[in-house]
């Protein structure tokens, strides 16, 4: 997926939209009248939990899905193939409900755990896309055009955007109270891992070849220090 380089408009729309269906759901859950709706269609007898937990679930939620629109419209520059859309959507809801009827229903007042998730969203979000800006202003200029871009955070680690949603999605797990959320920056972790970072290497080995040779034996893939 990383060679194409068609615009795609189609898919990166219908992701866009397809995700901001899966806030909305998100809000109903949270805020609405969501969990009485789903509970009473199942005859179960959920109760809302603690608002301000909630409320701060749809904002974090909310701002991700911000940070989705901006990669999508602005940063990304490959092509968005239909299949990548079908596999994101479903991830992206299962995330939103997730985390939504976690939230919703933990009636626990938000604690020292929470606000460590909450700096923890603030910095894992501030690493991806301050990462991927970087990238994007460096690109813009004609000099740089056909260049591998290592500067800035990209110096420390290859990845810095999958390592800024790694920190991101552990926060909102602290956030919402309750560890069966930790699946979520798990499997994000075996993706990142095994499928994205091992395509995007190649990817780059092939279009940079000694460039980013040199590159990668001077930083680690992932997590600096350790991979």
């Amino acid at each position: 997926m990383y060679e194409s380089s068609e615009r795609s408009r189609a898919q990166r729309l219908t992701l866009a939209v397809i995700a901001g269906i899966w806030l909305a759901l998100a809000w109903w859950l949270l805020l609405g009248a969501g969990i009485g709706t789903v509970a009473r269609w199942f005859g179960w007898s959920w109760q809302a939990g603690d608002a301000v937990r909630r409320a701060c679930l749809g904002v974090v939620l909310s701002i991700y899905y911000v940070r989705i629109l901006f990669t999508e419209f602005v940063f990304l520059k490959r092509g968005v193939s239909w299949s990548e859309v079908f596999t994101i959507a479903p991830w992206l809801l299962c995330i939103d409900v997730l985390l939504s009827v976690v939230g919703r229903t933990n009636h626990r007042a938000l604690g020292v755990t929470a606000i460590v998730g909450l700096a923890l969203f603030a910095a894992g979000s501030w690493m991806n896309s301050y990462a991927e800006y970087g990238r994007h202003i460096w690109k813009q200029r004609p000099e740089n055009q056909g260049r591998l871009y290592t500067q800035g955070l990209f110096s420390i680690t290859r990845h810095p955007n999958y390592l800024g949603d790694l920190i991101s999605f552990s926060g909102i797990c602290l956030i919402s109270g309750a560890w069966v959320t930790a699946v979520i920056p798990l499997i994000m972790l075996g993706g990142f891992v095994f499928v994205n970072i091992p395509m995007l290497d190649s990817h780059l080995h092939d279009n940079y070849g000694a460039a980013f040779e040199g590159y990668a034996k001077r930083t680690h893939k992932l997590i600096p220090l350790v991979y």
